[in-house]
């Protein structure tokens, strides 16, 4: 899975179950897969934006030595 909203919107669902439940297993998994999705949103997020071209990658190296 690598829409990024997808996996956010997942990571809500979680959060508001963990807030919904009182078996404190439950709440410390739900918790859990909170933060790997948001994880992976970012993920996917990063690998969305990466330009895959190295003369880009290479450019803003050069901004940055300047």
């Amino acid at each position: 899975m690598h829409d990024p909203e997808r996996l956010r919107d997942l990571a809500r669902k979680c959060r508001e179950h963990a807030k919904s439940t009182v078996d404190p297993e439950a709440i410390e998994q739900l918790r859990r897969w909170a933060v790997e999705l948001a994880d992976e949103a970012d993920k996917a997020e990063w690998n969305a934006n990466d330009p895959g071209d190295p003369d880009i990658v290479r450019s803003l190296f050069e901004v940055e030595d300047e």
